[in-house]
């Protein structure tokens, strides 16, 4: 019984540690946390390693006969993935913003963007509008929370071609957009 003892305390130190590491990441980098596929992870590491910590516990102070152990372990993840929820929830911003910079084919910035009809951002598939704010050649777009991807539509010439091309909610970060790459003239 004592070399499983012994394995338990390796188990609650490692995953002490683990909690630790993840802590110093985010703290370290707390831009990444906003994103939304990271997020997800991060809040399934932090609502796992108190699920962790309570099995090893239940493992080490009761027989583990089939309803106790039953019990134990649905009760684990139902805490776990509570936490989870709870933390997504919590932490979803109500309004998703994201901004990209305009560049022509050399890479250089577009001008003029901000004139009447240079950009446009169609209504989604569904009907829902997507707010754009233009100055220069930044674009900011505020996606509604149903809205993760969308088209738009920039014409950097008055009587010129118009490139369009589809965008996404990626997090709090800022995107450049390239003319004849990520844009294509129609």
């Amino acid at each position: 019984m004592r070399r499983y003892d012994r394995y338990l305390s390796i188990i609650r130190i490692i995953v002490v540690l683990a909690a630790l590491a993840l802590g110093i990441y985010v703290a370290l980098s707390p831009g990444i946390v906003y994103a939304p596929v990271p997020r997800v992870i991060l809040f399934l590491l932090v609502s796992l390693l108190p699920a962790v910590l309570f099995g090893a516990e239940a493992a080490s102070r009761f027989e583990l006969k089939i309803p106790g152990f039953v019990f134990a372990t649905a009760g684990a993840a139902a805490v776990s993935l509570g936490i989870l929820v709870t933390l997504h929830h919590l932490s979803k911003p109500q309004q998703q913003i994201a901004v990209f910079h305009i560049l022509d084919e050399e890479g250089q910035p577009v001008t003029n963007l901000d004139r009447q009809g240079a950009v446009q951002v169609p209504l989604t598939n569904e009907g829902i509008s997507i707010t754009p704010f233009v100055d220069g050649n930044t674009i900011v777009l505020i996606f509604p929370e149903q809205v993760g991807e969308c088209e738009i539509r920039v014409r950097p010439i008055s009587m010129g071609k118009t490139y369009s091309g589809k965008v996404s909610y990626s997090g709090n970060r800022e995107s450049a957009l390239r003319l004849g790459t990520h844009l294509r003239s129609n």
